[in-house]
């Protein structure tokens, strides 16, 4: 090969790049389940916090496919976005209120030391009542 035959020829090509719509990630699914379920909330469909996060979770695990430590991770996320924003305050639910003590540990004084009513055995119907009858012999001594 000489350099006089050898020339350099650059082709521009050019390739039509084709747009294809990018898949949803399972991050904004999960949101989109999570803002679907708080529209449920607000009509009082979801009695306690509680249970607003367990149909979250479930819908999240069962419609994406993901573990529940994922699931819980999504709803944590959509939870601090929805909290960010002010518009519901979600959380854990108020404890049940304790009826308040005597402050007294253990039994009341005297609950188990009482006397116990002694109930007479009655005698059993099947026992015969025996009745020693004399003997011949010892009645003529």
């Amino acid at each position: 090969m000489n350099q006089a035959t050898a020339t350099t020829v650059t082709e521009t090509t050019e390739v039509a790049a084709v747009a294809t719509p990018k898949s949803p990630s399972k991050k904004s699914l999960a949101l989109a389940i999570f803002q679907a379920k708080m529209v449920e909330r607000t009509q009082g469909l979801f009695a306690s916090n509680k249970e607003f996060r367990a149909a979250v979770l479930t819908g999240i695990q069962t419609d994406l496919g993901v573990s529940t430590a994922s699931a819980a991770t999504m709803y944590n996320a959509a939870k601090k976005d929805a909290e960010a924003a002010g518009t519901v305050t979600l959380g854990r639910d108020p404890k049940a209120v304790k009826v308040a003590g005597t402050g007294k540990r253990g039994r009341p004084a005297g609950s188990h030391n009482k006397a116990k009513e002694v109930v007479p055995e009655a005698p059993a119907a099947d026992a015969v009542a025996t009745v020693e009858t004399p003997v011949a012999a010892d009645v003529a001594a």
